[in-house]
């Protein structure tokens, strides 16, 4: 005699799961001075150059707007450089888009030009950019 097994019932259920990730975009200073030293060479130029080195990391497939702010203080105008053309930041700073972000992380080289303003005397100055990114 072959012993019956109790069948068990197999039912399928379906069931669809979305996730919403929020775009990001944001900016790490890998090499960006703290402060900058003005000498009596840089008081005669009139100006004085800046390297800054940048990590921008975002999610947004279509790209990410930097940001520049100007911070009160020793400058009578800011030149960025490394973007594909120069950018000067007015009053209110200013804003480049950067279109197909790099997905992950991407490494970004600027120049600043400190165009110093009269009264700025040799001595160790805070750097008067601050850079941000957000999504598009």
């Amino acid at each position: 005699m072959v012993p019956t097994l109790a069948g068990a019932d197999t039912r399928n259920a379906q069931m669809v799961v979305s996730a919403y990730v929020a775009p990001e975009a944001r900016v790490e200073a890998l090499g960006a001075p703290g402060t900058v030293v003005v000498t009596a060479a840089d008081l005669a130029l009139g100006y004085k150059d800046v390297s800054a080195r940048y990590r921008i990391t975002s999610n947004d497939a279509h790209g990410y707007l930097l940001q520049f702010s100007e911070r009160a203080g020793f400058t009578r105008a800011i030149e960025v450089r490394g973007l594909g053309a120069p950018v000067e930041l007015g009053v209110f700073g200013a804003t480049v888009p950067q279109f197909g972000g790099p997905r992950r992380a991407a490494d970004l080289d600027l120049q600043y030009r400190l165009h110093l303003a009269a009264h700025v005397r040799p001595g160790e100055y805070t750097l008067p950019v601050a850079v941000s990114a957000n999504p598009l």
